[in-house]
C-alpha cells in the first residue's frame, strides 16, 4: 500500500515522496531532515500515528499531518486534529483523488506559511522607513489560529495595527492638496490607500478594495500591497499605471490559493510639474473628476479586477488637471452609505461634492455625515468599508483621517472575559486569573499587586484556569516580576499552562519564567472578584509602559510592538490634555 501511495503521489508531481515502514523509521527520517507533509495511519504496530505526532510536535514541529483512520478510530482522529493535524481521511480510501487534494492543500498551506514569513520581512522594512511597523500579517495569521471566542478582541487589536499601516502623514505638494478618509465596516477591513511622493516630480496615489469584509479581505489587501513597487527596481523610474497593475495581477493570480478572491484597484501617477495624471483601473468604481468650472467627468476602469485573469491588460488614461480641479477616488462602500442618492452613484457623489463649500478632508467627512448617510449614526461603522481619497488642485495643507479604534475603549466580548479574584491571608496576597487575561483588567490587577509588593507581602498568582494572555497582561506580569525582584519580595506563578508558557517564551520573558513554580500552594478559602477602578488615562499610561518594557526584551519584540507603541503614545498624549 505504501509503495502504491508513493507512485500515486509522485506521478506527474514535482515533489519528492519518501516512505517509512514503521513509526520508529518515520521518527528517524523526521530527525534527519524537514518535511512539508507527513501522511500517517493512526493504527500501526508497536507505536501508533498519534504517538508519532506527539513526538513530532515536541521535537520536529513544522510539517502538516494528514492522518488515515479506519472505522472506530474517529476519537483518535479528533485528538490528532487537536494536535494540529491538517486533515484526516477515512479508510478504506475510495480512489486517490481525495488524498491528492489533501496533499495539494497541505503543500499550499506550507507555501502560504513561507510566503507569510517573507511578506512579514518586506513589510517590516517598509514600515521602518515610515516610522511604523507592520504586525498585520503576523497578527492576522495568529488570529486565524485563535479560538473562536477570542477572535473579536484580537480583531480590535489588529484594527489598531492596520491603521498604523496606512499613511500617517500626507506629502505636501506645491499647488495641490491630498486628503483621505478611511472608515472600515469592522475592526479591520479590505480597503487600503496610499499616497507616496516618489521624487520631486512624481507622486503615486493608490486605492484598493478587496472583495468581502473583515479578516480575509484585510489579508488579501495587505498581500496585494506587498506586491507593489511604485518604482522600477532596474531603471529607478516610476512604474507606469498599466504596468504596475499588470504585474500585481500576475502575482496575485499565481499566489492566491483558491479561486473567488479578487480586489479592485485604481492607480494614478501624477506629474506634479505638468499636472498630468495617468490612470489605470482594475475593475474599480469610476474616479470622479470635478472641473473648476463646475462640470464633472468620470474615469472608468480600464481592465478587470485583480486576481481573476492572469493575462489581463490594463489600459492607461491621461488627463491634465487645471487649478481648482478635484479628483476623487472612492471605494464602493460609499454607495451603501448613500443609499437614497438620486441618479447614478458617482453622479450623486459628484453633485454633493460640487455643492459643498468646504474643501479638503472636511468635505469628505460631510459627505458621510449622518444627515446625508442615514445608515451611519454617530459612532457607527458603515455597512461596507468606505475609503475616500481626494486630490485637490489648490494650494493648501494635506490631511489624512484614518479614524480611530482605540484598544482601550473597546470592551472584550463575553466569550473572552477575564475574571480576576483576589484573596488575602496572613502569609501572602493571592490572586487567581480565569479565562483570558486582557488589557481591561490589567491596570487594576497591577495596582493591587504593586500595593502588596510595596508592603513587602509575598504575591501568589494562580493561573490554573487561565487560557491565554494578551500583550498588555503579559507586559504587566513582566513589570511586576521586575518590581518584586527589585524589592526582594517573593513573586510566585503557579498552575501555568503550556500555552501560557509558550507566550512567555515567544516574547523572551525569561525573568517571568523564573518565577513559575511547580509546587501548588493553597489559595485562601475566600476569594473575591477584582473590580476595575482605574481611570482610562492611567490604564493608557500603564499599557504604554508595559509594551515599552516588552519591546525592550528583544529586537523582534521592538519591531512587532512599534506600531502599537506609536498609537499608544499619541493616545496618552491626547488623554493628558
Amino acid at each position: 500500500m505504501r509503495e502504491l501511495l508513493v507512485r500515486v503521489l509522485s506521478d506527474g508531481q514535482s515533489v519528492r515522496v519518501e516512505q517509512a515502514s514503521s513509526a520508529a523509521a518515520a521518527r528517524a527520517c523526521l530527525a534527519k531532515q524537514a518535511y512539508d507533509v507527513v501522511i500517517t495511519d493512526l493504527s500501526m504496530p508497536e507505536e501508533g500515528g498519534l504517538e508519532l505526532m506527539q513526538w513530532s510536535y515536541h521535537h520536529r514541529p513544522g510539517p502538516d499531518w494528514i492522518v488515515l483512520t479506519g472505522h472506530g478510530t474517529l476519537d483518535a482522529a479528533v485528538k490528532a486534529l487537536q494536535l494540529g493535524a491538517f486533515d484526516f481521511l477515512e479508510k478504506p480510501l475510495r480512489g486517490f483523488a481525495a488524498l491528492r487534494n489533501s496533499v495539494r492543500n497541505a503543500l499550499a498551506h506550507q507555501q502560504l506559511r513561507a510566503e507569510r514569513d517573507r511578506l512579514h520581512g518586506e513589510l517590516a522594512q517598509r514600515n521602518a522607513q515610515l516610522g511604523e511597523q507592520v504586525e498585520v500579517l503576523e497578527g492576522a495569521y495568529r488570529l486565524l489560529r485563535e479560538r473562536a471566542d477570542e477572535v473579536r478582541a484580537d480583531l480590535h487589536t489588529a484594527g489598531v495595527i492596520q491603521r498604523a499601516l496606512l499613511p500617517q502623514a500626507a506629502p505636501q505638494l506645491t499647488g495641490m492638496q491630498v486628503h483621505a478618509l478611511y472608515r472600515p465596516s469592522q475592526s479591520i477591513g479590505g480597503d487600503l490607500y496610499d499616497v507616496v511622493r516618489l521624487d520631486a516630480r512624481w507622486t503615486a496615489l493608490l486605492i484598493a478594495d478587496a472583495a468581502g469584509h473583515g479578516l480575509s479581505a484585510a489579508m488579501l489587501a495587505v498581500l496585494f500591497r506587498s506586491q507593489l513597487s511604485f518604482v522600477d527596481p532596474d531603471s529607478r523610474r516610476p512604474m507606469r499605471p498599466g504596468e504596475l497593475l499588470r504585474s500585481a495581477n500576475r502575482a496575485l493570480c499565481q499566489r492566491i490559493p483558491r479561486s473567488g478572491l479578487f480586489l479592485t484597484a485604481a492607480y494614478c501617477l501624477l506629474d506634479t510639474q505638468s499636472r498630468k495624471a495617468s490612470f489605470a483601473s482594475a475593475g474599480h468604481p469610476p474616479l470622479i473628476l470635478l472641473r473648476s468650472g463646475g462640470e464633472s467627468e468620470r474615469i472608468f476602469h480600464s481592465g478587470p479586477a485583480l486576481g481573476l485573469y492572469e493575462e489581463a491588460e490594463y489600459a492607461e488614461v491621461e488627463v491634465v488637471l487645471e487649478p481648482g480641479d478635484r479628483l476623487l477616488f472612492h471605494s464602493d462602500g460609499v454607495y451603501e452609505a448613500l443609499p437614497d442618492a438620486d441618479g447614478s452613484p458617482s453622479e450623486s457623489i459628484a453633485a454633493i461634492l460640487s455643492r459643498e463649500r468646504e474643501r479638503g478632508v472636511e468635505a469628505l467627512r460631510r459627505l458621510l455625515a449622518p444627515s446625508r448617510a442615514p445608515g451611519l449614526r454617530d459612532g457607527e461603522a458603515p455597512e461596507d468599508d468606505v475609503t475616500l481619497l481626494l486630490l485637490d488642485v489648490t494650494p493648501g495643507t494635506s490631511q489624512l483621517d484614518n479614524g480611530t479604534l482605540s484598544p482601550l475603549s473597546v470592551p472584550a466580548p463575553a466569550s473572552t472575559r477575564c475574571e480576576i479574584r483576589v484573596g488575602s491571608d496572613p502569609k501572602r496576597a493571592s490572586f487567581s486569573i480565569e479565562g483570558r487575561g486582557a488589557w481591561e483588567h490589567g491596570a487594576q490587577f497591577h495596582a493591587e499587586c504593586v500595593a502588596a509588593i510595596d508592603a513587602e507581602r509575598p504575591v501568589l498568582i494562580d493561573m490554573t484556569l487561565c487560557r491565554s494572555l494578551d500583550s498588555t497582561f503579559l507586559g504587566v506580569l513582566h513589570e511586576l516580576s521586575e518590581r518584586a525582584e527589585e524589592a526582594d519580595v517573593e513573586f510566585r506563578l503557579q498552575g501555568v499552562t503550556l500555552a501560557v508558557e509558550d507566550l512567555f517564551s515567544e516574547l523572551g520573558m525569561t525573568g517571568v519564567m523564573e518565577h513559575v513554580v511547580p509546587r501548588m500552594l493553597p489559595l485562601p478559602t475566600r476569594m473575591e472578584s477584582l473590580a476595575s477602578a482605574v481611570d482610562a488615562r492611567s490604564r493608557a499610561s500603564l499599557t504604554l509602559l508595559v509594551h515599552e518594557k516588552l519591546a525592550g526584551l528583544s529586537e523582534r519584540n521592538r519591531r512587532e510592538f512599534e506600531p502599537l507603541l506609536s498609537l499608544l503614545r499619541r493616545e496618552v498624549a491626547v488623554a493628558s490634555h
